[in-house]
């Protein structure tokens, strides 16, 4: 966002404080309402479509309008009524690769996405008539602005029922400036993917506006930054089994012995932060999948579920604040999740420290947690064989449990020594030329530097609210511009599960704009 110097619109202001360093929220007590941007109800006709992709992958569609479905019930409306002509596996086309169709819908001219909260509709999938995907979901959709281009939902799920399902993507997540299309996309991909024809409704696309002013003054909170290395936050939205990943660039990590450069090849990540024993079931992991296994593309946020062949191991907390690290894999076994000989050992200490996984002699296996506790096992020859180069290495966290959608973990350091390929990363950059981002929402990537030194988070909808500002003085007038502007491109603002937002910010940054290092600082947002 352009950084902004404003006076204030009206006098009053209103001050939040906390420790050592202060934060505080500051705006006008009078907020305009903006109203909500219908984009399509459906009411008596299928209307204000700007075009239309359904590219080669899909036999064929259809669409009707059917007054007799309204996902708010009213007899005087109606909705979209869709038909896809998925292939059948039997076809020489089908695949398992992302395929999506996607329907534009004119907005009416240009907007600005800041004057609204969200984009929502509403879908129902008519099950009677449609064949669901290989998991037994009805895959996915995505939601999109154009002119410009920009994703505000890439994955969410359709799941099997036969009721209307509301969908929200948070404007709060994208760049702010004008559009003038929103397009709604249905997905196959991975396990969503489709094997016949799947019908659906679409109702009520609208672009809701901030309602009133008590629900559009975020409320803001403080807290040390992460510590230094690769941060992985469950950032998507209603994700309970997002993987937020990186992928190795490169594929010649097997511990084989036919490619290995060592008998003994050891796969360690040193967790550095990671939620506690109020989130149990985060888990901060790595996989090791073969190409061979592979039944679509490298990347994939589902690699672990979808691939044939994966070492999974993961670390998570128990309630009494211990960890437990866990080993598993599967052999042969596309499109599911179920592990074969899993093993664990426990660190008493926590989850924090270097976690390790030693293979010798491709079927001696060894895990190692942070105190030297350690566990020893046997893995089949024959499933031993499956993981010979070419091997992508995958490291980050996953939540598991809708409860820990916004928690993240850091990993200050990665290794895989005794492979063809070597990593010893520590993660000051994300360096393309080792990693791929690998993750349902790449916007909860982030490498946090060394000199981070404040997260500071704030409530969503924050329309209105364009800059962070800082002050090391509250004598001071943001009226006579003495507060200091740090604008989104000096912080970085990430929209957190749809429900707040998160900025890092780092002792550089407050240093470049203050032209030396306030030993104390003050926070606020400023509605322009």
């Amino acid at each position: 966002m352009k950084a902004q110097n404003m006076k204030p619109k009206s006098a009053p202001q209103q001050w939040l404080l906390l420790a050592a360093a202060g934060l505080a929220l500051l705006g006008p007590l009078r907020l305009a309402v903006a109203d909500d941007l219908i984009v399509n109800s459906f009411d008596a006709s299928i209307n204000g479509i700007d075009w239309q992709n359904f590219r080669s992958y899909a036999y064929s569609y259809a669409e009707a309008w059917d007054p007799n479905q309204d996902s708010e019930g009213s007899p005087a409306s109606g909705s979209m009524y869709l038909t896809v002509n998925w292939p059948l596996m039997t076809d020489s086309t089908w695949n398992q690769s992302w395929n999506d169709v996607q329907i534009a819908f004119s907005t009416g001219g240009t907007f600005n996405s800041s004057d609204y909260i969200s984009f929502d509709v509403d879908i129902k999938v008519d099950v009677t008539n449609s064949s669901p995907a290989l998991d037994g979901s009805y895959g996915a959709i995505e939601l999109i602005l154009n002119n410009p281009w920009q994703n505000v939902v890439g994955w969410a799920p359709l799941a099997a029922t036969n009721g209307w399902q509301h969908f929200t993507g948070f404007f709060s997540g994208i760049p702010a400036g004008t559009y003038s299309e929103a397009i709604i996309g249905f997905i196959s991909n991975g396990g969503g993917t489709f094997t016949n024809t799947v019908n659906y409704w679409i109702d009520n696309i609208v672009f809701t506006a901030p309602a009133t002013v008590h629900t559009n003054r975020p409320s803001l909170s403080i807290a040390p930054a992460p510590p230094a290395g690769l941060t992985c936050i469950a950032s998507q939205p209603g994700g309970t089994w997002q993987r937020q990943m990186i992928a190795s660039v490169s594929d010649n990590y097997s511990w084989n012995t036919a490619s290995a450069v060592s008998n003994t090849t050891t796969y360690s990540m040193t967790v550095a932060a990671c939620p506690g024993a109020n989130h149990p079931g985060f888990q901060t992991q790595f996989y090791l999948v073969p190409k061979a296994g592979m039944i679509g593309p490298v990347i994939d946020n589902s690699i672990d579920w979808d691939s044939g062949d994966v070492v999974d191991f993961y670390v998570s907390v128990t309630a009494n604040n211990s960890a437990i690290g866990q080993f598993g894999y599967k052999v042969n076994d596309p499109s599911d999740g179920t592990l074969l000989s899993v093993v664990t050992v426990t660190n008493s200490s926590g989850p924090v420290g270097k976690w390790s996984l030693s293979f010798n002699n491709n079927t001696n296996v060894t895990i190692t947690s942070p105190n030297g506790t350690s566990t020893n096992f046997i893995m089949p020859a024959a499933d031993a064989a499956l993981f010979a180069d070419p091997l992508y290495a995958y490291f980050g966290s996953e939540p598991s449990v809708n409860a820990n959608i916004g928690q993240s973990s850091t990993l200050s350091r990665v290794t895989i020594a005794g492979s063809a390929g070597g990593i010893d990363d520590k993660f000051t950059v994300l360096d393309s030329n080792t990693w791929a981002l690998n993750a349902a929402d790449v916007n909860g990537i982030l490498i946090t530097p060394a000199d981070g030194k404040y997260s500071v988070t704030w409530s969503l909808p924050d329309a209105g609210y364009a800059n962070l500002y800082a002050t090391d003085n509250l004598k001071n007038s943001l009226g006579s511009l003495q507060w200091l502007s740090l604008p989104s491109a000096a912080t970085g603002w990430l929209s957190v599960a749809g429900t707040e937002r998160m900025t890092l910010i780092s002792q550089s940054a407050l240093e470049a704009a203050f032209g030396y290092a306030p030993t104390n600082c003050f926070f606020a947002l400023f509605h322009q």
